[in-house]
């Protein structure tokens, strides 16, 4: 701290003449007074004499007690002089004399003194700041900076016993890693505070790029690649690979909850914030697909879902009239089986079940005209079913020929308009069929005449019911016929009357 003060002080000098043998005659009054100093040093200045006639320098006297005087210094004719190197905390003393050309020289002017006070002791905290951040002492001007290396390295004066404080900040995408005080880690701080510091002290702060945390999990049946938790530096990337087991497949990955779908890899860009990545596994699944043809049914049917390594039995049945011709798995022939299991599924597969007539079985009956009824022979006739146009009627004649006199007596008649058609279009597998028409009559020869077609071919001409049976007679006519378009078309063409039919029996062949 600079020091200085001004202290009026008048010293005597008596009057030299310059006579023989240099003898002081007369002498005058001059005054001595200090200016303002900085520390550990003062400035005095005096009056030169009254009458100075013959003084020709001055020297100025200094000295640790009053009137005791060890440094003499002659500083010319001027009449100033800036005494230095003093030291704080002493008081000194000055005093000056004037000479002649002679030598010869004068009494002390008058003293004056200047005490300087003891400079307060102060003591030295270093702060040092590592990369990506700064260290900065808080309301001290009395601070010198350098850098070594990366690191910036701030020299700060405190007074004994008083506090300082300092503030730790990092740089935009860093954070504080750590602060040590002296040596000693006190942790990742961003402001530290010496109190009544009487040593020297050191405190150094270190800094990381901000990093974040993703945290990687996958259940059963695959992994995630990394796994658990990995640090990633702020606005880095971090990529994952999802690899299921063998025997499974990605079921679905989900990203801080949300799902991102059944992918294999996935890349966090410019990471800002904590993340989950995780990744959920099944077991491979297969298809399989059963077919049947006309004929017959697989259970199930259709296409199945089978895990990886499972199993899936299915049934094959015939339904009435047909029976099973071939079982393919994968296209090859497993014979005419009834039943086959997959085992240990790896693949996709099919299973086709294919079924053929069997002969002599009834596939389809109607009570033409009438209602369902129960033949002598056990043939269970649908009440009058898959006709198109006609008219029903029943009359109570006894049928001769037959014991079904009920299946006789009912019929379905067409129109009597020469070419017009009656039909019956019943559903049936396709294949080759013995088709059975039921008639009986009473009109007479020549009175009903008409054609049958199956499939659209005449199989009879010019048919009389009459003429063949006699009156109200069973007459029972069995005509061969193949159906492919899953539907046997039999259509009664008008010629004479009206064509009329009592019944339909259709069985395999």
């Amino acid at each position: 701290m600079s020091k200085c003060s001004t202290v009026p002080s008048h010293t005597v000098l008596a009057r030299m003449a310059l006579i023989a043998l240099l003898v002081f005659t007369a002498m005058a009054t001059t005054t001595l007074r200090a200016t303002p100093a900085a520390a550990a040093q003062a400035s005095i200045a005096w009056s030169a004499p009254t009458d100075s006639t013959g003084v020709t320098g001055y020297k100025v006297h200094i000295g640790g007690t009053s009137g005791n005087y060890s440094q003499h210094v002659d500083v010319g004719s001027t009449t100033s002089y800036s005494a230095s190197s003093l030291t704080d905390g002493s008081t000194y003393y000055f005093a000056v004399t004037a000479y002649n050309a002679a030598g010869s020289e004068s009494a002390y002017s008058n003293e004056i003194s200047r005490s300087f006070p003891a400079l307060p002791t102060t003591y030295t905290i270093t702060a040092t700041a590592g990369a990506g951040g700064t260290i900065t002492a808080l309301n001290n001007t009395k601070v010198s900076t350098a850098t070594s290396g990366s690191s910036t390295i701030t020299s700060v004066t405190v007074t004994s016993g008083a506090s300082q404080s300092f503030s730790i900040a990092p740089a935009s995408g860093y954070k504080v890693a750590g602060v040590t005080v002296d040596g000693v880690s006190v942790g990742a701080l961003t402001s530290y505070s010496f109190s009544n510091v009487t040593v020297n002290h050191t405190i150094s702060a270190t800094f990381a790029v901000n990093s974040y945390s993703i945290t990687a999990s996958a259940g059963t049946g695959g992994s995630i690649t990394p796994s658990g938790t990995t640090a990633v530096a702020a606005n880095g990337s971090q990529s994952y690979t999802i690899t299921p087991a063998t025997g499974y497949k990605i079921a679905g990955v989900t990203v801080d909850g949300t799902s991102v779908g059944a992918v294999g890899s996935y890349t966090f860009n410019l990471v800002s914030a904590n993340h989950t990545i995780a990744a959920s596994f099944a077991l491979n699944s297969y298809t399989i697909t059963a077919t049947a043809g006309t004929g017959g049914t697989i259970t199930p049917l259709g296409n199945a879902t089978v895990a990886s390594g499972g199993s899936q039995g299915y049934t094959v049945a015939a339904t009435s009239g047909y029976k099973i011709a071939d079982v393919k798995v994968d296209g090859v022939s497993k014979g005419a089986i009834s039943s086959y299991t997959f085992s240990g599924v790896t693949a996709n597969h099919t299973i086709a079940a294919s079924f053929t007539v069997q002969s002599g079985i009834t596939v389809f009956a109607t009570n033409a005209g009438g209602a369902a009824f129960t033949g002598a022979d056990g043939t269970a006739y649908k009440a009058d079913s898959y006709y198109s146009g006609g008219t029903a009627k029943t009359i109570t004649a006894t049928i001769a020929g037959t014991t079904d006199d009920v299946l006789y007596q009912s019929y379905r008649y067409g129109s009597t308009t020469a070419g017009s058609v009656m039909s019956y279009n019943i559903p049936v597998a396709n294949g080759n069929y013995s088709v059975v028409l039921k008639f009986a009559d009473n009109v007479g020869t020549g009175q009903r005449v008409f054609d049958v077609k199956m499939e659209g071919t005449t199989v009879l001409s010019s048919f009389d019911i009459y003429a063949k049976a006699g009156n109200n007679t069973a007459y029972d006519v069995t005509i061969p016929v193949s159906v492919a378009d899953g539907v046997l078309n039999i259509g009664f063409v008008t010629k004479i009357s009206s064509p009329k039919i009592n019944g339909i029996v259709v069985k395999t062949r």
